[in-house]
């Protein structure tokens, strides 16, 4: 079957595509030369002294200019802290900045899983954690990280109101929020107006639906379309998405959930709509479709797709989510064993100002309220005076109008964003070489769901 063939291609350059998007960007060279952390062993929580200074430091995949230039100016105005960006990276870099395929891979991220949750649980892992890639579930269960609520509340300087409340609350882990989220994506369907109204079909973009409803509508549009797909999406792809979208109830609080009826209809649903052609073979970029999943990863983006399209809410599983699913783009957890617990909050606290939210190179929407509407007025007002310098056609940015019931669609999206989308990479390769035996017809679904139960409920017992 193509599609089994085709699934590890598709896999490694979605992943390598999405990490490089959220964190390349980088300035030049590493002044670390790609040394991986386990390589070095740090010592984050001695909290070592220099002449009065501590330094506190901070793991990540790879380094990116809004960090460099954070920490820069952090350190500018806090000449008694020091911030120590290890960086961990498998691959050499191919040179140069920006967005380039070649710097991570699979391997890179499955290495840094292992080796920081590794340092972490033996005590010698960093003081500040991005939390983007690693299993957040496995370090709250194991009592890793700071809740940083009670660093929050105590901070006079931060106004928790200037702050997307319903965005906080829903990146916590029960009562307590371990990884602060700078910036966030919104998880949403992108839908063609014109194929949708050729087709005679009309689904309204304020309204949640399940997949179920979404199944009817796109077997409606491939009887009445001359499109041959009616959603631009790989089965593998959408598997992802569905886990991701439902990982508080296959794998909450540490106990995986595979072998449920959820699951069991996840995967009997994708392959029923891969089999009667509702879904592609692999992803096309720039393929017309009536439906696309699309993310929102900048106030930008949100605002700069030609009139045409529409965005709206994601079919869920469970068909009981009302409201929209996100992404924290960039999100910081404290170690609780580190010994400058206070020094890497203000850091962070730091990075929530104005000053920090408003630079350019935060991927993502800003968590900053203020901030965030800002952005969006300022490329409403470039769009109107023909100013914007963007990769798009001019012919096709929207006009005026458009963009300012766009703004108004996508604050209403945001604030009704209340399902943090997460996982945990190892989780998802699992399900992923298993569902390809499903795929081809090899085993049943009921086979397929059993070994993935068994597989994860390993993994997350180690």
């Amino acid at each position: 079957m193509i599609f089994v063939k085709k699934i590890g291609l598709f896999v490694m350059l979605s992943i390598v595509l999405l990490i490089s998007a959220c964190s390349s960007n980088s300035g030049g060279n590493s002044t670390n030369g790609g040394n991986a952390i386990d390589s070095g062993q740090p010592k984050p929580n001695e909290g070592a002294a220099n002449g009065g200074t501590k330094t506190v430091v901070l793991s990540v995949m790879n380094k990116n200019r809004f960090l460099e230039t954070a920490v820069r100016e952090f350190e500018n105005k806090h000449s008694n802290i020091h911030i120590e960006i290890k960086e961990f990276k498998v691959s050499e870099d191919a040179g140069g900045g920006g967005m380039n395929l070649q710097a991570i891979s699979p391997a890179d991220v499955e290495k840094y899983v292992q080796s920081v949750t590794t340092q972490v649980i033996s005590g010698k892992g960093p003081d500040l954690i991005l939390m983007s890639e690693l299993p957040q579930d496995k370090f709250v269960a194991k009592k890793l990280l700071v809740d940083l609520n009670d660093l929050l509340s105590k901070d006079s300087s931060i106004d928790p109101d200037a702050l997307y409340t319903n965005i906080l609350k829903a990146s916590q882990d029960g009562d307590g929020l371990y990884a602060m989220p700078l910036s966030f994506a919104l998880s949403l369907f992108q839908g063609d107006t014109e194929l949708l109204k050729k087709a005679n079909i009309s689904v309204d973009p304020n309204e949640s639906w399940d997949w179920n409803q979404f199944v009817e509508v796109a077997k409606k549009f491939k009887q009445n379309s001359e499109s041959e797909k009616s959603i631009n999406l790989a089965p593998i792809s959408l598997l992802f998405d569905l886990i991701e979208d439902n990982y508080a109830e296959l794998v909450g609080q540490g106990q995986p959930n595979f072998d449920s009826d959820l699951f069991l209809n996840m995967i009997k649903d994708i392959k029923s709509m891969y089999d009667e052609g509702l879904l592609n073979e692999e992803m096309s970029f720039g393929a017309e479709a009536a439906f696309q999943m699309k993310d929102i990863y900048s106030p930008e983006q949100a605002l700069t797709m030609p009139n045409s399209l529409a965005y709206y809410h994601k079919p869920s599983a469970s068909g009981n989510k009302n409201g929209t699913t996100f992404k924290s783009m960039f999100s910081l957890g404290i170690n609780s064993q580190s010994k400058v617990q206070q020094e890497a909050w203000t850091f962070i606290a730091y990075l929530l100002s104005d000053e920090m939210q408003e630079l350019p190179d935060l991927f993502g929407v800003p968590i900053n309220k203020a901030i965030a509407d800002k952005k969006f007025n300022d490329i409403q007002q470039k769009i109107e005076n023909g100013t914007l310098e963007t990769m798009m056609p001019k012919e096709l940015l929207p006009d005026g109008e458009t963009v300012k019931k766009r703004i108004v669609e996508v604050e209403k999206l945001i604030s009704a964003a209340k399902f943090r989308s997460s996982s945990d990479m190892k989780v998802l390769m699992i399900a992923m070489e298993e569902f390809n035996s499903f795929m081809s017809g090899q085993k049943s679904a009921e086979e397929v769901s059993k070994l993935i139960q068994n597989r994860v409920k390993t993994y997350l017992n180690e």
